[in-house]
């Protein structure tokens, strides 16, 4: 069982990373692209300001769920010194259940408000509002099953995903 959940966990993470990646190469792209478009050619592109505002926003929300099965994350190690184990692993969860709680909370409220804003469109792409909306929610429900697998899995198999180990 947690041999397939830690299996599952990496195929997920390489997944919403190699994606993230790839948003993250279209971003520096369009980038480099409007740079040469308005200093160079003094004609610049009238939607790549937003299109990349959009991209880095769904390529923040995919990479936070690795990065969070990694931990990556910045965290306060105010309990990391205390001697108690069980003291620890008892913070750990309830870490771990606020974070899920929260996007829990970001995912009931973020799928209606994408859902609600169908009809808007985007100034220059013209494309509904809902697509840069839903990267709230999807993110939230990536971490959610990467908090979960957290609070599930052994502390070994965790140490396995920070150091990069494990193949799916």
């Amino acid at each position: 069982m947690q041999g397939t959940l830690l299996r599952w966990a990496l195929i997920l993470a390489r997944g919403t990373e190699t994606v993230a990646a790839i948003l993250l190469i279209a971003v520096i792209a369009m980038n480099l692209a409007q740079v040469f478009f308005r200093y160079v050619l003094v004609d610049p592109i009238s939607w790549s300001e937003e299109t990349m505002r959009y991209t880095t926003t769904w390529m923040v929300m995919l990479a936070a769920a690795p990065a969070l099965l990694r931990r990556e994350h910045m965290e306060v190690s105010l309990f990391d010194s205390v001697r108690s184990e069980r003291l620890r692993r008892l913070v750990g969860q309830l870490v771990h259940l606020c974070v899920a709680g929260f996007c829990v909370l970001l995912i009931v409220k973020g799928f209606p408000a994408a859902i609600d804003n169908m009809r808007q469109v985007s100034p220059a792409v013209r494309i509904p509002m809902t697509i840069p909306y839903m990267a709230i929610p999807v993110g939230a429900v990536l971490v959610l099953i990467n908090t979960l697998c957290m609070m599930l899995l052994p502390a070994e198999a965790l140490a396995q995903l920070e150091d990069g180990e494990g193949a799916p």
